[in-house]
This record gives structure tokens, C-alpha cells and sequence, in this order.
């Protein structure tokens, strides 16, 4: 090859790496912008009133100014960071994997520890709004908790430290 076919060759390439340095080139992972994935859709500012069941207890939290305080059950320390936490968590972290009607027929539904349901949440937010979900056993790898939706047939496998927050709100082991 010439020395002008290697010339414009090495400025075609000089070019190509200036148009994408100043237009960004192509988008690559990280770079989406953040969107909740999680089964709780009520803003996590917008709960006005949380309440959990669970066989060691009953907690009632509500929100007031100040923060959030308890009006059933004991509260401890740390309760609006980790109350806040929790929320936080039920919004933003998404299902592994969501077991469809059938599956759960197939399966048996005894087998996912919903019935009765290991932890309960009910979470309250603004014009009546309602979101009540049912933590169940976890999954054989110990990774996922199954969890139900109130009003669906579907179980969802949420990440195991969605069910733990919980459980360290309302002080449950």
C-alpha cells in the first residue's frame, strides 16, 4: 500500500475516535438512568402507615413529622433509618423471578411457606392507597424469599435481604 493510502487511512481512524470522543458513541451498561424495579409502587415518601405480622409479633408504625413511631408493638432503636431501609427496598429491588400460576399450581403451593405466611406488610400510602405483601420460606439456595402479592395468584422470589430488613424492623429474628 502507498504512503497516501496509509496516510488517509490514519486520519479516517484519527476521525472516527474524534466523533465518538465528543458524541458520547455508543450507551453501555451504568448508564441508564435508575428506576425502581421492585413490587411496591407507592413512593416510599408517600407511606403515611406500615404494618407488620408477623408468629412473634404485630408492629403498627406511622409517620408523623418527626419521623416514623410506633403505635402497636415495641420499637427500637434506629427504627426510621431502618424502617425508611426497608421501604426502600420493597420499591427498588425487583424479583429474581416471578413463579407464574401454573408453576405454582405444578409445584404445590404448600411448599412456599405462605400459608401462614412468615412475615406480612401492609403498607399505607396517600389517597387509600394499599400495598399488602406475605413473605414466605426461602428458596433451596437460600438466596430468595418466596413472597405474594395480595389479590395475585403469581409468587415472587425477592432477594433474601428484602425479608431480612423487614424482619430487623419489627425486631423478629
Amino acid at each position: 500500500m502507498s504512503r497516501l493510502a496509509w496516510a488517509a487511512a490514519a486520519l479516517g481512524a484519527t476521525a472516527f475516535l474524534a466523533v465518538l470522543a465528543f458524541t458520547g458513541g455508543r450507551g453501555g451498561p451504568g448508564l441508564e438512568p435508575f428506576r425502581p424495579k421492585g413490587l411496591m409502587t407507592i413512593p416510599v415518601e408517600g407511606v403515611r402507615e406500615v404494618d407488620m405480622v408477623a408468629p412473634l409479633g404485630h408492629w403498627h408504625f406511622v409517620r408523623t413529622q418527626d419521623g416514623w413511631r410506633a403505635t402497636a408493638g415495641t420499637a427500637t432503636a434506629g427504627l426510621d433509618a431502618r424502617l425508611d431501609s426497608a421501604l426502600r427496598l420493597l420499591r427498588n429491588s425487583g424479583p429474581d423471578r416471578v413463579l407464574t400460576k401454573a408453576e405454582v399450581t405444578r409445584a404445590g403451593a404448600a411448599q412456599f411457606g405462605l400459608a401462614p405466611p412468615r412475615l406480612r406488610v401492609i403498607v399505607s400510602g396517600p389517597d387509600a392507597s394499599v400495598f399488602a405483601i406475605s413473605f414466605g420460606g426461602t428458596n433451596p439456595m437460600g438466596l430468595s424469599h418466596y413472597a405474594q402479592l395480595d389479590g395475585s395468584s403469581e409468587i415472587a422470589l425477592l432477594p433474601t435481604f428484602v425479608a431480612e430488613e423487614w424482619e430487623r424492623t419489627g425486631g423478629t429474628p
